[in-house]
Order: C-alpha cells, then structure tokens, then sequence
C-alpha cells in the first residue's frame, strides 16, 4: 500500500513479491487488489493483470495479453481488426490521429499477429526501438486517463524480450502514477526491471511459522479449529513445512479421505491422528488426491495437463480419446483441480478456440500431474497435439503464439525435426524483432531437439549458424566462436566450400570484434582461399567487402580503396547474373548482390574521403545511395543520405541542406529514429554554419535531435559512463576511427563539467590518434561511423 501511495504521488513503483510455490504470492496480491477496491481515500487505478504459463511465453507475450485486454483485441482477431482497435482505443484515450496511425502498424510484432518475415527497409534493432517507443506511448496515454497498476504474476516463465520492456516502460515513465506489481520465485534475476529513476521495493515471502501456520488453520475452520485434535493439529502444521498452499491441500485431503467430517457442531476428527496418512512431498499429496478420481477423469487430466496450464476445449477434445468428457470436466472442477477461464465470447474466432478454455487451479496441480504422465504416452500426446494444431493452423502458421506452440509439442513428440524446424521459425520471428534473448532460447531449443535425429547435420549446422549470428549480434562472441566452428568443421567435412567460406568470414569478424587483427585477416583470408577460382559466389563479394572494412578500420585508406574495388566489381557481375531471365537465384539472389553494391560504394567513398577525394567519394556514395533505393534497401540508403549530407557542406551546402531533407523523409519512412536523430544533427550543422537561417530552422532541427535521443535513452547524465565503457572497447581494438570519437567526446564532457585537467588530457589523447594515422582530426569529425 506504501508503494501505491508512492505511485499516486507521481512516482512510478515497481513491487516484487517473492516466495517459493504455494507460499502465497497470489492470494497476497489478490488482497491487496480487493483492499483498494475498498478503500474510498485512494484513487481507484485500472489495472492490468495476466500471468505467464509454466511452458514459456512467446517473446512480447506478457505484454501481447496485457494489450490485448486493455484495446480488446482477440486472439482471432486479423491483423487489420487489431490495428484498428488500437488505433481507435488511443482515440479514445486522447491521442491524435497521426499519433494513433504511427502506433497501430507496431501491433502486428507486439501481438505476434505479422508473417515474421523481416521489413526488408527496417534492421531490426530499429524495429525492437520502434516497438518500445510504441509501447511506451501506449502506456503513457492510459496514464494521462489515471493511475495504472500493472501485475503480472510467475515472472519467473516470461519471455526476456517482455521482462526488458516492462523495464523500459518503468524507466522512461519514472514520473507518472505507475505501479507494476510482480510475483516470481526466488532465484529468478529481476535486474532488468530495477531503474534509479523509479522506486524497487522487494516482499520476500518466508515459510509460515508453526503460530502462524496454526492461525491459518484457525482461519479455515473458524471457531471448530480448536475442536479438532492436537495431534492433528500437529501433524497438518509439520507436514505442510510452513507452505500455505500445501497446508491447505493437506485439508483438502484429509477432508476428501473423510478424516475431518461436518458435522451440526462444527468440524471433528472421524479417526485417530496417529493412523491418518498424509503423504510427505506436495506432489504426492496433490496425486493422491487425483487417484480418488475415476479413471477416465484421471486420463483426462492428464491429456488436458499435456496441453499445458491453460488450453482451449475444442483443443482437449480433439487430443484425447476420453469418452463422456462432459463428465470427466464436471468432476474435475468439483474437485477443484481445473476451472473455466473467464473471456470475451468473441474469443471463440481463433483456430483451437471454440468452445470454453479451462485452466488449472495452480501451476502446481499442472506441474504435478503432467510429471506422474509416462514418458512413452507423453510423448504420443505430445504429438497428437501438434498433429491437431497444424491442422487447425495450416501448412504455415501466421501466429508466434502457434509457432511456438508446434515447437513446443513436436519437440517432445517423436517428429523432434519437425519440432526444430518450428522453433527455428519461432527464433527467426523473434531475431527479427530484435528479441535476441528469446531467439537464442528457441535456437538453443531446436538444437537439443535434433542432438539425438540422425540424418540431421544439415539443420544442426543451420542453427549454429543461426546461434553465432545473434550471440555475436549481442556481444557473447566467446560463446557464438564454437558455433561457428561447428559450422565452419561441419561445412568442411561435407565439402560445401561456399558456407565454409562464409563461417571462416564470421569468424574473421568476431576476431575483429575481439581486437585480434592478424586472427580476423587470418579467417578471411581462408575464406577467399576456398573460393579460388569461383567466380559465380556472391561470398567472394562479401570477403571482398570485409577485408575492404578491415582495412578502412585500421586507418589502411589505400588498401581499404582497392579491396572494395574488388567487392564492387564482383557484386556487380553477380548482380548482372541475378538479373538475367532465368536466374536459380531469383529476386532474393539479386537483392542480395545489390545490398553487396551497395555497402562496397559505401566503403570506397568513406575511404576515399579520407584520402581526401572528396569528389570521387560523393560519386560513390550517391551511386550506393541510387542502388539502396532501387532494391528498397532504405536503411543503406540512410546511411549514404548521413554520408552524403556531411560531404556536401564542404562542396554544395545547398545540396547538403537537401540531401539531409531526403534522407529524413526516408528515415521516417522506415521509422529509423537513429538515423533521423544523426540527420537532424546534421541539417542543423548545415543551417547554422552555412546560412543565415540558423535560427529560424536550424535551432530547430537542433532540437528534434534532441528530443529523439532523449526518446532512445540517450540521457545526459548516462553520456559519461557510456563514453567510458566505449572508450574500454574501443582501446581494445585500437582502431582510430573508434578512439577519436572517445577521446574528443570526453574531452568535451570534462570542459562542460568544468574539469579543464581531464579535457586537456583527452584532447591530447585524440591527437596522438591522428598522428598515429597520418589524419587530420577533421575528417574524423567529418565521417565517424560511416563504413
């Protein structure tokens, strides 16, 4: 309630109630929930509450169903139906109509609902930000209406992409009436929730004491409590070990055994404590309760336990062989085992939702069931379930719900190599999100699963390359080098020399990353030694272009100039042959050999310009900019936009001007808020140091810069441990184009904190680079990042 009370005070709180399994994190908070709804002095919040399945969540999953109980949105629902209710939801809430517009089209990767094919003109980091500034503004307009309480229940099984974006959430709306309320178990790493701008409060719920376990006898049983026999007493409150669920299943079954009987009195003992047996593990006892069932509710239970904690009846009824299920449901509810989930009747559009869903009372009586399942029947369950899901989804799942759900079964079936294959779908949909996290969890997965196939090296080498790619992608380069390797060794023993090639161009890039060069030149040279003498390889274009970047990084102008020569001359053979009628490679072969053009004009020019040939370098990176927008390559062509924008204001200012313009149309095209934040920096630079339009639009773009870094998390006060942990980088790699921008960064950070000492040292710092490189600082200043 202090929290509460927190939150109403304008500062956001977020609340972690732990405890183990029955301990009672749920009934606290349902206390809770009903204490506000009685007490008239607080102001009454609208809460969101869900709770995450002990089968894993889909990525986005917690805050799918939080969205889809705030806008209605069903899970039958069409994409169109869901944008449009969410669209007219924020309406609703205020929002103006282009706010709305900008939001709605996101709704498709939040609620699992698009292909999962990636925007081919949206990376997906950009996506991943996209989606947390649209979550965001969701949350924001919901609190400009009142306080918001958020609760979400077994933390523990959600999916990282949902933990992380709760945290973002808290963090950016650390100043409005915001509470998020969580329950886990303990062990579970809660980190990515706790901010220093909003309040953390953590209730660590410990096992009863015997007083307080006996008082909750007392409040089971009310005034007979003191009737039932000491020993009794005794043996309730040692057995349960201070857990209140399993107290209260001790009850419950020494009740459903006819040991404690009602009678006009009150409650009393039908047999001696001493000969009552009560079983000694909560699993046991809540099986033993299970086993009073008849046999076909038994079987039941188990079929439905299979589907996992909460499933559809249609679903149950297609998996299980069980005659006269009505029954076996009825007698499973009367013995509070499962209950029917309340929802909305239109939730009968989704494909297993006909009918009602059922869930289970507690994540326990699941968890309990489904182990004492045999393993052989198990895994035919397993399989009849994903049998009758691919029936109800089709040959191609439109939904990560249903992806993720045909993973899960056929993984634990006997078709495990169909189960891989849809948790590879189910990885690459949430890698194109940039839910690196969840991806590495489905990758991983799928890997498990087809250790023990025969015949599967083929898929095994797909997804460790698939598991290098967003370890590396993530920074976990020492766990995404064996993958690699294992690829690389894999590629080798099957003679497949293009993807060997393309493995050893990987690993050349992690040796980069990890600041070892003559390792990374090493690989990439390997790679080019495979493709001797095959020139119908779009690779060769690739380690062309990285040997190029290698060389560009480490200061290497000239050589950077002749190897991206050789990727441009080669993607541009490749690109002719793609194009030809009756390509084997197609429109994706073409695209492919462009994107290769592409970056190669891209390298050359940003080489050339520090060689000081600036006009040769517009040349290329218009070419590269031509070529992006040809094949809707729109994030290349930003970048060639940034480019091109900066080189301007040296040779055309009026084009400068113009080039930033067009680029910013395209970058909000895509919703890159990254590359419109740089382009706004840069029309500022261009209107204020080279027209006499500084004020009247310059001080502007100036200021939406600004504004969009401040929407992306770049906050003054982080700007300085950030420079510091890029500088740690950046020494380690030791390329110059890396270590001009940290040292001159800090050396401004210092003058602005006024520590004249600390500036000096770093500007010397930055200079030293230069003479190092043989640059002028100026062309770093010009082109930082742009290979």
């Amino acid at each position: 309630l202090a929290a509460f009370d927190g939150a109403l005070g304008g500062r956001a709180q977020v609340v972690s109630v732990i405890g183990e399994a029955g301990a009672g994190k749920s009934r606290l908070i349902s206390e809770l929930l009903a204490t506000l709804a009685r007490d008239g002095r607080r102001a009454t919040p609208t809460v969101r509450r869900t709770a995450c399945a002990s089968l894993g969540e889909p990525t986005y999953g917690v805050l799918a169903r939080l969205c889809r109980e705030a806008y209605r949105v069903d899970p039958g629902d069409t994409l169109e139906v869901a944008r449009q209710k969410l669209a007219g939801g924020l309406r609703l809430l205020g929002a103006e109509q282009e706010v709305a517009a900008a939001i709605a089209p996101l709704a498709g990767y939040l609620l699992g609902l698009e292909s999962g094919d990636l925007p081919r003109d949206v990376e997906p980091e950009q996506l991943k930000r996209q989606m947390f500034l649209a979550v965001r503004m969701l949350f924001e307009h919901r609190l400009r209406q009142g306080p918001l309480l958020v609760v979400v229940e077994d933390l523990h099984w959600a999916d990282v992409a949902s933990v992380e974006l709760l945290g973002f959430v808290v963090d950016q709306l650390a100043e409005h009436p915001l509470m998020l309320l969580v329950a886990h178990r303990p062990g579970f790493d809660a980190r990515a929730l706790e901010t220093t701008r909003a309040a953390h409060t953590a209730i660590r719920l410990a096992p009863l004491s015997a007083g307080e376990s006996d008082a909750l006898l007392g409040a089971l049983f009310g005034p007979a409590a003191h009737e039932l026999p000491a020993r009794l007493r005794e043996l309730v409150v040692g057995r349960a070990g201070g857990n209140p669920f399993y107290l209260e299943e001790v009850v419950r079954g020494l009740i459903a055994a006819g040991v404690l009987v009602r009678a006009e009195t009150g409650w009393r003992c039908a047999a001696e404590a001493s000969g009552v047996d009560v079983p000694p593990t909560l699993q046991g006892l809540l099986l033993s309760r299970i086993d009073r069932l008849p046999a076909a509710a038994r079987r039941l239970a188990q079929e439905a336990a299979v589907l996992g904690p909460v499933f559809d009846e249609r679903l149950l009824r297609m998996v299980s062989e069980a005659d006269a299920m009505e029954t076996s449901l009825r007698l499973l509810q009367e013995a509070e085992l499962l209950e029917v989930e309340p929802r909305p009747a239109e939730a009968d559009a989704s494909p297993a939702g006909r009918g009602p869903r059922y869930r289970f009372r507690h994540a326990l009586v699941q968890e309990a069931v489904y182990q004492n399942v045999l393993v052989r029947r198990r895994t035919e369950l397993h399989g009849r379930a994903g049998q009758v899901l691919e029936r109800l989804c089709g040959e191609a799942p439109e939904r990560l719900e249903d992806l993720e759900a045909l993973g899960q079964h056929f993984s634990l079936s006997a078709d495990r190599p169909r189960g891989a294959r849809y948790l590879v779908a189910a990885g690459d949909w949430a890698r194109g999100i940039y839910a690196n996290d969840d991806a590495v969890r489905h990758y991983e997965r799928a890997l498990g699963t087809l250790r023990e196939c025969e015949g599967c090296d083929d898929e095994r080498l797909a997804v460790r390359e698939r598991l290098g790619d967003v370890l590396a992608l993530v920074g976990r380069r020492g766990e995404a080098l064996p993958h690699y390797e294992a690829a690389q060794s894999g590629h080798a023993a099957a003679g497949e020399r293009p993807a060997q090639a393309r493995a050893w161009r990987k690993i050349g890039g992690l040796r980069w990353d990890a600041g070892e060069r003559d390792e990374a030149l090493a690989c990439f040279r390997s790679g080019l030694a495979l493709l001797e003498g095959q020139a119908d390889q779009i690779e060769l274009a690739h380690l062309y272009q990285a040997m190029g970047r290698l060389a560009f990084r480490s200061g290497d102008n000239r050589a950077a100039v002749e190897w991206a020569e050789r990727a441009l001359r080669h993607a541009e053979q490749m690109a002719a042959g793609f194009t030809a009628a009756g390509s084997p490679a197609g429109p994706d072969g073409a695209r492919e050999a462009a994107a290769a053009v592409a970056h190669a004009c891209n390298t050359l020019g940003v080489a050339l310009a520090r060689l000081g040939r600036l006009e040769d370098a517009v040349a290329r990176i218009e070419r590269s900019v031509a070529v992006a927008e040809g094949h809707a390559l729109l994030q290349a062509a930003c970048r060639g936009y940034t480019n091109l924008g900066v080189l301007y204001s040296t040779l055309d200012p009026g084009r400068a001007i113009e080039t930033c313009q067009r680029g910013l149309e395209t970058a909000k095209r895509i919703g890159d808020l990254g590359f419109q934040s740089r382009l706004y920096a840069n029309l500022a630079v261009a209107y204020c140091a080279l027209t006499n339009r500084c004020e009247e639009q310059g001080m502007g773009a100036a200021q939406a810069a600004i504004e969009l870094d401040r929407r992306l998390g770049q906050l003054d006060e982080l700007a300085l441990r950030c420079y510091r942990e890029a500088l740690a980088l950046a020494e380690g790699a030791g390329e110059p184009q890396l270590l001009f921008p940290c040292y001159d960064g800090l050396a401004t950070m210092y003058l602005e904190l006024g520590d004249e000492a600390e500036a000096e040292r770093y500007m010397l710092k930055a200079r030293e680079v230069c003479e190092r490189a043989g640059l002028e600082p100026d062309s770093f200043i010009v082109l930082p990042f742009l290979d």
